[in-house]
Parts: C-alpha cells; sequence; structure tokens
C-alpha cells in the first residue's frame, strides 16, 4: 500500500480511540472485549489499532517474527560494519555482548533475539503452525559478509526476560552447543575458539552464553549503589555488575548456575555492547537501567580486558 493510502488508514482507526471507554464499560458490564495484538504504532504500523481492546503481546514461540528477524539482521551487519570500521586492523570482533530485556523483545517481536542469531550465524526453523523450534547454524559459506566468522555472543538477560522467554533461553543455549561443537576452524568459529580455551582450563558448561542474576532474583544493584553514594571508581560498578550477573542459564539444570569463570573470560573478549531502543521516544540517558546495565557490563568488560592485558574493547553500540 502507499504511504497516503497508510497514513488515511491510520488516520481512520485513529478516530476510533473513543471506543476504549466503551470497552471499558462493556466489560464492567461483564461483556465480551474482542482480542487485539498490541504494539507500537511507529514500529508496528496500523496493526495495533484501533485500541479500546483485549490486547495481548506475543506467542514466546514465534521469537524472532519474520519482520524482526529480518530487522534484527540489519542492526547486527552494521554493529559488524561498525566494530571493523573501528579496529586498526579491520578485525572482526571476538565477542559481541547483547542486552536482551524481555519488554523490549516483547515490542519488537524478537529484534535482539535476531541480532544474537545474525552474529553467530544461524536463522530460526519453524514447524507448520509458525511455531519456531530451532535456531539452526548457517554453513559458514553463508555467513555474510562472504568470508566473516561466527562473533561469539555474551547475552545478557534481565530477570523478565530470563523468566518469560524461557523456551528462548533454551533454544539459544543448544545453538550456542552446536556452535562451540561444530567441526570448524577455530579462527572461523569464535564460540568454539573460546569453549576450547575455556575447556582447556577446566572450566564447566564452557559453550554458556546467557547471563542474567541468581534465580528469582532481579536487577544487577548498580542503581543503588549510584543511588547512596557508595562508590568510588566506576570499575567498582563494573564489578557489582558481574557479581550479580555471574549465573547461567540454559537447558535442564542449568537454571542459575554460578560461572563466574566462563563470564570473566567472555567479558575479556568483548569488543563492542549493544542495546536495543525499542522506541524513538527515549534514549539511552533516559532510563536509569540503561546505565545500571549497558553501561555496567560496559565498564565490566573493560575491566576484564584490562586484567587479562588486553587491547580496550567494549566500544558501544546500539540499536
Amino acid at each position: 500500500a502507499s504511504l497516503l493510502t497508510q497514513a488515511v488508514e491510520i488516520r481512520q482507526k485513529l478516530a476510533q480511540t473513543d471506543e476504549e471507554l466503551d470497552a471499558v464499560a462493556h466489560a464492567l458490564g461483564g461483556g465480551y472485549v474482542r482480542p487485539a495484538v498490541g504494539g507500537d504504532l511507529i514500529r508496528d504500523g496500523a496493526g495495533v489499532l484501533p485500541t479500546g481492546r483485549n490486547i495481548h503481546a506475543l506467542d514466546p514461540f514465534r521469537v524472532p517474527s519474520a519482520a524482526a528477524a529480518a530487522r534484527g539482521a540489519q542492526i547486527a551487519q552494521k554493529v559488524l560494519e561498525a566494530q571493523r570500521a573501528a579496529a586498526a586492523d579491520g578485525a572482526w570482533p571476538e565477542t559481541v555482548a547483547v542486552t536482551l530485556w524481555g519488554l523490549n523483545e516483547i515490542k519488537t517481536r524478537g529484534e535482539s533475539v535476531a541480532v544474537v542469531l545474525e552474529l553467530v550465524g544461524a536463522r530460526p526453523l519453524s514447524e507448520g503452525t509458525g511455531r519456531v523450534v530451532r535456531y539452526e547454524l548457517l554453513p559458514l559459506g553463508e555467513l555474510r559478509p562472504a568470508g566473516r566468522p561466527r562473533v561469539d555472543v555474551l547475552a545478557s538477560l534481565s530477570g523478565i526476560f530470563r523468566d518469560s522467554f524461557a523456551n528462548v533461553v533454551e533454544l539459544l543455549d543448544d545453538l550456542f552447543e552446536e556452535a562451540a561443537q561444530a567441526d570448524e576452524p577455530p579462527e572461523r568459529n569464535y564460540v568454539r575458539k573460546h569453549a576450547l580455551e575455556l575447556a582447556g582450563r577446566g572450566c564447566e558448561r564452557p559453550a554458556a552464553r546467557l547471563f542474567s542474576n541468581p534465580a528469582g532474583d532481579y536487577g544487577s544493584m548498580v542503581n543503588e549503589r549510584v543511588g547512596s553514594g557508595e562508590w568510588e571508581e566506576a570499575d567498582e560498578l563494573g564489578e557489582t555488575w558481574a557479581s550479580r550477573n555471574a549465573f547461567s542459564y540454559g537447558r535442564g539444570a542449568e537454571k542459575g548456575q554460578a560461572r563466574a569463570d566462563v563470564l570473566e573470560t567472555l567479558l575479556a573478549s568483548t569488543e563492542r555492547v549493544v542495546q536495543m531502543i525499542d522506541s524513538v521516544e527515549y534514549g539511552l540517558t533516559d532510563i536509569q537501567e540503561y546505565y545500571a546495565n549497558t553501561g555496567a557490563l560496559k565498564t565490566a568488560a573493560e575491566g576484564a580486558r584490562r586484567r587479562a592485558g588486553v587491547g580496550q574493547g567494549g566500544g558501544g553500540g546500539g540499536g
């Protein structure tokens, strides 16, 4: 449809917003309110209108949606381009940290998950009903741009994402295990490269890549330290974040296992941090959770890289 046609449709549906009060009154009277998908008008278009419906968010078993997969792939490619342009030798990043927040995934239908898939070099596989049943590794020859390696990912999960998208956590865990065991040269598969290094040091679960707070707990506690003024150096905030996010999640019994050694290794190889912003109505400086999580993650990565004796990374990046 033309932009003019879409604009007319949106205008007509916005004119129906008075149905919200009618729907509330109808519901209070025991009436049936028709369901409809919720969402962001700018991102999702006229499909989220008119309002005044019994809205639902999304089916977590259909993450990412086809549109989110396409947008996430574009974002991941831009992240790779930006990092290579910033690197003195144009090298590919070995590890990119990606923040996965529950509400962001609901609003975007899984864009951040799609970023992770593109970086690793994978795609969602769906059954006939549209339910995603697996994240499948692509052959190295199909990765774009041609010749690039699989990039490792440190996935930082919010408590809401961890609890609301348990199926996605399991599928991502399966993907990282598959990538770590793939019969591919380590220099073309950084997930495998890092897993082999960790296994060589005797670390358990060397393919663990999904980290969050302790099971049943929420928050990095960085907000609290900043608010109370109980810190002197930025490194202290990075250490707080790392201590609160050293818990691994995945399939089976991997439900908050402390794996600080694996997290430290991944942080030391992290060269870029990605935080998705799902709306043009606010930015990185508007919400304290951005500095308490993404900012503190970046600081933790910089500290880990210093301790490991590698060049500074942890460059910012967003979508």
